[in-house]
């Protein structure tokens, strides 16, 4: 359904936000003193977070799904024709796997907080160490 549809996107989303700070940082300040640089990736962030910021977070958030304000848009659709019903599903699928792969991120995450080097990896993108190069 809609729902579901909706949590997929946020969770394509969240999964390239989750993994993008493993391997590049802008280098600005979020806050007077606190630079993108100081802050940890995954839930070690949480606490470094200013509480404005997560007001802010929050606030856009709601005013997001209240109002809509990202809504939609006639610009950039691309005609798909026949095949729209089939990218559809495959969106579907798509937002499926990526709800099943932020869950799997913040677990091994979190575990990961909690004791270090469980798994006796250092980074969290294992596959690819020219990443962090």
């Amino acid at each position: 359904g809609t729902a579901e549809l909706k949590h997929g996107r946020v969770c394509m989303l969240a999964v390239l936000g989750y993994i993008a700070p493993e391997t590049y940082r802008f280098g600005y300040d979020i806050a007077p003193g606190v630079s993108t640089y100081d802050i940890p990736n995954g839930v070690a962030a949480i606490d470094y977070i200013p509480a404005l910021g997560w007001a802010q977070i929050i606030f856009f958030i709601g005013a997001v799904d209240y109002w809509g304000v990202l809504g939609d848009f006639d610009f950039g659709k691309p005609d798909l024709g026949d095949k729209e019903e089939e990218r559809k599903l495959q969106e579907l699928q798509h937002g499926r796997l990526a709800m099943l792969a932020f869950l799997e991120l913040l677990r091994h995450d979190s575990q990961n907080l909690v004791k270090p080097g469980f798994d006796g990896l250092d980074t969290l993108i294992t596959g690819f160490p020219f990443l962090y190069n």
